[in-house]
């Protein structure tokens, strides 16, 4: 934009010194005079245009291509599951990898020589489903435009199994005769006898026999466009839109009752094929300008208006239950809901006016600059009915007054300060200051009875319950400062961050986080760089108490099932160490070194009786980099990197255990009486240690086999990881602790691993350009043969042989059992996949 101004001031001037030149020279005017008077009209100015472009396609083939992963299997499996066979899906999960002709990528430039207009378009991954086209219009310094399209998708899976018709609309059907079968065997499937396997047994042949295959994968489609205005140096407008419609099927489980006793409780999974059909709308507009001060530096505000709408097209989901269809949901040997309903989500829309201001003070080269926005979120739907067995809750109420929707209402308020000084040549100091208000308006709501799994009415303790609109405020305040020290080479920093956590309707009022800081950049020498530093923190709560802070505000009375000693670990006490420290260095002009290493510890303190929830999350990482040239033409690069993490989680189940003013009790008493707070003693916890390792290798080899015109480079990583968990049960071998009343068990969980691998060879041969010419073509043309080698494999104990059906007994009907749940048995990581491809790519 400068440039074009100063242009036009000396084509101005230009002319002013021609005319000047003229009136100079009244010899020439006085002959001038004695002669007739011809006018000319200036020539026109020639704009001159450029164009450019190139576009690279090819063809690919697959030498081994991952199979969809569906089909048949001999029993016990009965399908093929991630033990017995690859899949597809997560090669391709965010885009596919067709073999045949493909145009990677196409570009055209075009604009006047002058610098005054220029047009860009680009298009990349042309024709296949994760495709983007972008198109940018300007005159220089003045008007810009740009819009574009792209697509995004994320393919979920390509071997699942549903027996559901109906798949992408918003009401999912079983085949009567499935449906009927599938009822008469249900009321033995939990038996442990003979009658209870031969149930089982008829469920997994029924399901099998009518189960057919389904990709389930998502869409985004999202256009865009944006203009910027700028009349002078110091105004800049823009405005800016985007529509994005996602549109396909994902997986998502829907729970319902089945019992012998009233008011079943909703344990067993049917997962079910969910449609997504919603749409994303984002506006923008904003205008800022640049001034000067009057001590000479400079300043900028801007205003800036955000908008969000959201559209969901699908609203609810009905599903037929496979394993009802005239079942009582009340009474009965076939007890369930012959119908299930998801709720999904809503229309919501958000509106926010942003404002920035940035000033230059007139003292120690300070700078200061402030950011206000005022954020708006509604969303006000009607409520979805979930009575679809004809089960009628009682209407929600606020302030003692029906209410057919959420009238959901939250205001944000953010209000930012930074100030930035350099104290002397050598130091410089940073302040921040940040409050951000959640203000969550939404009326609480209560119902008094409400539609338990689709299967019944419930009303817990006879008061019902309410919602309560979470808020909190959050403040931070910190301070840098960097000294450039007098050993030149070093500058070391220091930092102290303050952060609080108001909070309303949550188990802790308030939170304070202290956290101070120390880093240092140094280079001791010109072949030598070194970065550290390090940070601890502490986060304390001022009372944490479910009962008083959430329970109490509802006014039901609903704290029996809340254990008194659970911290949730946003929220809990918590001390944090980390550290990070990176060294590059180059002993040799062709050397390079690279070792890194860093940790976080986080520990979760507490004075209270055997606390519950995450105590401990630790985890460290190391690694080493080495660039190697050795030689114009080849460069090596190789790293290696380790991280390891360890998680402490404690929990308990069943009832509690208390301290009297005496000893512990032992078990695990239940009854209110005994034990009024709900605290979960030792005799009921289970403890649960995760260690995760993380094993990540790359090698790079780049050779220029004949410089300018024929190079390859090599490429190969890997990742391997595992997880193993080191379950510890509770002690008592009361009923309560151990969930079903069956013993104490010490078989641990198998460990889980994956490992990902990798490897490509790339030739690129750029063509003689004589020969290019010979042909009739006036750029560059390169010839590119690649091959791909990918192996992903996972071993999972939770899906390595998950199927449709799960034949598991009950021993209660508080347990989820195969007897009662289906599932899409969709997820499959493994895969191996050879793809080779030539293609050529063009320029001009």
């Amino acid at each position: 934009m400068r440039l074009r101004t100063g242009f036009l001031k000396l084509r101005a001037a230009a002319l002013r010194g021609g005319v000047m030149s003229v009136a100079m020279l009244p010899g020439f005017a006085a002959l001038a005079a004695d002669q007739a008077v011809i006018l000319k009209a200036p020539a026109a100015e020639i704009v001159e245009w450029y164009f450019y472009g190139g576009l690279e396609a090819g063809g690919r083939f697959y030498a081994q291509r991952p199979p969809t992963g569906f089909g048949r299997a001999p029993p016990p499996d009965n399908w093929l599951t991630p033990k017995t066979t690859d899949s597809r899906a997560k090669f391709e999960e965010y885009g596919q990898v067709r073999p045949g002709l493909f145009l990677d990528w196409i570009n055209l430039q075009a604009g006047t020589k002058d610098g005054v207009y220029a047009i860009d378009f680009w298009g990349k991954s042309v024709g296949a489903n994760n495709q983007s086209y972008n198109l940018d219009l300007a005159k220089i310094g003045e008007h810009y435009l740009s819009v574009g399209w792209d697509e995004t998708p994320h393919l979920i899976s390509t071997s699942a199994k549903t027996v559901f018709g109906g798949v992408g609309s918003s009401t999912l059907t079983v085949d009567p005769t499935l449906r009927g079968n599938l009822q008469a065997n249900l009321p033995n499937a939990t038996a442990t006898g003979a009658a209870g396997q031969t149930a089982r047994n008829n469920i997994e042949n029924f399901v099998n026999n009518a189960a057919k295959g389904l990709d389930l994968a998502t869409q985004r489609d999202k256009a865009t466009a944006a203009y910027r205005y700028t009349p002078n140096d110091d105004v800049d407008i823009k405005a800016e839109y985007s529509h994005e419609h996602r549109t396909g099927t994902r997986p998502t489980g829907i729970a319902y009752g089945w019992g012998t006793t009233a008011n079943p409780r909703p344990t067993n999974p049917v997962e079910v094929p969910q449609p997504l059909d919603d749409k994303t709308q984002n506006v923008g507009a904003s205008g800022e300008y640049v001034g000067a001060t009057p001590w000479g530096t400079r300043w900028t505000t801007s205003l800036r208006y955000s908008g969000s709408f959201y559209t969901n097209n699908i609203d609810r989901l009905d599903v037929q239950n496979p394993f009802c269809v005239t079942c009582n949901v009340l009474a009965g040997a076939n007890r369930g809901p012959n119908n299930l309903r998801l709720a999904l989500y809503p229309d919501n829309q958000a509106n926010a006016v942003t404002w920035n201001a940035a000033v230059g003070l007139p003292f120690l080269n300070t700078r200061y600059v402030a950011t206000v926005q005022y954020n708006a979120m509604r969303q006000n739907d009607p409520f979805v009915s979930t009575a679809t067995n004809g089960l009628l809750p009682n209407p929600l109420t606020s302030g003692g007054l029906p209410v057919g929707s959420l009238n959901g209402e939250v205001n944000t308020l953010l209000v930012n300060n930074v100030l930035t000084a350099n104290l002397t040549k050598d130091v410089k100091l940073t302040v921040k200051g940040r409050h951000y208000d959640v203000d969550n308006r939404t009326p609480s709501l209560l119902l008094t009875n409400y539609v338990f799994g689709d299967s019944g009415l419930t009303t817990p303790g006879g008061a019902g319950r309410m919602s309560l609109p979470i808020s909190y405020t959050k403040d931070n305040v910190s301070t840098e400062l960097v000294w450039r020290t007098p050993v030149r080479w070093v500058s070391v920093g220091s930092g102290y961050y303050w952060e609080r956590w108001d909070r309303k309707f949550r188990d802790v009022d308030v939170t304070n986080e202290h956290m101070g800081k120390l880093w240092l950049d140094a280079v001791p020498v010109d072949w030598a760089n070194v970065r550290t530093s390090v940070q601890y923190s502490q986060r304390r709560y001022n009372e944490y108490n479910t009962e008083e802070l959430v329970e109490g505000f509802s006014g039901v009375g609903n704290f029996s099932e809340v254990a008194s000693n659970m911290r949730r670990f946003d929220i809990a006490n918590r001390d944090r160490v980390k550290a990070e420290a990176l060294v590059e260095f180059s002993p040799l002009t062709d050397v390079t070194i690279t070792p890194n290493a860093g940790l976080r510890f986080d520990d979760y303190p507490d004075a209270i009786f055997n606390p519950l929830g995450l105590r401990k999350d630790h985890s460290w990482n190391a690694g080493l980099e080495v660039g190697l040239r050795l030689s114009k033409t080849l460069r090596l690069l190789a790293s290696y990197n380790y991280e390891d993490h360890r998680l402490d989680i404690a929990g308990g189940s069943g009832g509690a255990n208390i301290i009297p003013l005496g000893p512990a009790l032992t078990g695990c008493p239940t009854a209110a009486a005994a034990n009024p707070q709900s605290i979960i003693g030792t005799d009921c916890t289970w403890r649960s240690n995760i260690a995760q390792r993380y094993h990540t290798v790359m090698f790079a080899a780049d050779w220029k086999a004949i410089p300018n015109t024929l190079d390859f480079r090599f490429e190969y990583l890997t990742a391997y990881a595992t997880e193993a968990n080191l379950t510890t049960p509770c002690p008592s071998a009361n009923i309560n602790c151990t969930g079903g009343g069956v013993g104490v068990t010490t078989t641990q969980f198998p460990e889980e691993k994956n490992r990902f691998q990798r490897f490509n060879a790339t030739a690129r041969y750029i063509v003689d350009p004589d020969l290019v010419r010979k042909f009739g073509w006036t750029g560059e043309v390169a010839a590119k043969l690649r091959y791909t080698w990918e192996r992903n494999q996972a071993d999972n104990w939770a899906f390595d042989n998950m199927t449709p059906y799960i034949p598991t007994a009950d021993q209660t009907t508080d347990l989820t059992g195969g007897g009662r749940s289906l599932f899409l048995a969709a997820f499959n990581p493994n895969y191996t996949a050879q793809i080779i491809a030539a293609s050529l790519a063009f320029r001009w």
